[in-house]
């Protein structure tokens, strides 16, 4: 299968820019770089995640068996990658804790339980709604009620889930496909795309001045899905025998053992260990994704 292996080496940029994220502070605390590198910059990371899943949802809509394999095959990985984790927080949370985190996913696994309950949101709603357009309102609706769930101050989990932060990039990577935007003219692209980053690291600073971490920018529904169309314009295809995307998706589920286990992060200037980490990361991904490829069921 000829695959956009721009697309993939993408997406272990995606996944380191997440270990940037979660080993902070980069820098001194009080360091506005290390804030919109890992608070800004890396934030584009999931919701992009998101996006190109969404964006190739579509060979599999039509075929209820490839659809029930896909979801089937995500919540496997869930289940083994939580029981991987499970030593690391089951002495640590209490036992009512410990029901959300098995729903929700422990600290970064929550993107596979988000990502299901996207996916199965956008199946549903697809019965009822049949103009894309309207599909992508509720996204946008959806992620706004999410944003502003989040400056009230409630907890990550409220919002960093299926419903407000998954399924409206879900949708608009599925928009994106059906509608064909990959046609946006380059310097019309790349003049939002510039506006788009900018007002990212506005958003940022507005953070930074208040030490408040944010997950959801409205900039995010802006930047991301012109960052995937800006890679789909200029895509190039060919036969890969290797998966680079299974090396990324490695990289992000094995990175926080690293960071937490082998090479733990400290309170400040993690940046000397984020070399080391981003490596062991990977490596350990390499063996994961040869061991996948006999079991499949962790990546």
């Amino acid at each position: 299968m000829e695959r956009n292996i721009r697309l993939d080496y993408f997406r272990i940029i995606l996944s380191l820019l997440v270990i940037t994220v979660h080993t902070q502070s980069l820098f001194s605390n009080d360091s506005l770089t290390g804030w919109l590198i890992s608070n800004g910059i890396g934030r584009v990371a999931v919701p992009c995640f998101f996006l190109i899943s969404g964006y190739y949802l579509h060979f599999r809509l039509d075929d209820n068996k490839a659809i029930k394999r896909y979801l089937l095959h995500i919540f496997i990985v869930y289940i083994v990658w939580s029981f991987i984790y499970l030593p690391t927080y089951y002495n640590t949370i209490e036992a009512r804790s410990l029901i959300t985190f098995a729903i929700m996913g422990y600290y970064h696994l929550w993107y596979l339980p988000a990502l299901l309950l996207g996916i199965l949101m956008l199946l549903a709603l697809k019965k009822f709604i049949k103009n894309n357009n309207l599909l992508l309102v509720s996204g946008i609706l959806l992620y706004i009620t999410g944003y502003i769930l989040e400056n009230c101050g409630l907890p990550y989990r409220v919002f960093c889930n299926g419903i407000f932060f998954g399924f409206p990039f879900i949708v608009l990577g599925y928009y994106i496909q059906k509608m064909g935007y990959v046609n946006v003219k380059s310097l019309h692209l790349y003049i939002i795309l510039f506006i788009s980053l900018i007002t990212l690291l506005l958003e940022s600073y507005q953070g930074y001045k208040t030490n408040i971490y944010h997950n959801l920018f409205l900039s995010l529904y802006i930047l991301c899905p012109l960052l995937i169309i800006c890679i789909q314009k200029r895509a190039k295809y060919n036969i890969e025998k290797y998966d680079i995307s299974k090396l990324a998706a490695g990289i992000y589920f094995v990175h926080i053992l690293v960071a937490g286990q082998i090479i733990p992060i400290a309170e400040t200037n993690n940046i000397y260990r984020l070399p080391f980490i981003m490596i062991v990361s990977v490596l350990l991904a390499i063996f994961i994704v040869l061991i996948d490829k006999r079991i499949k069921i962790l990546l």
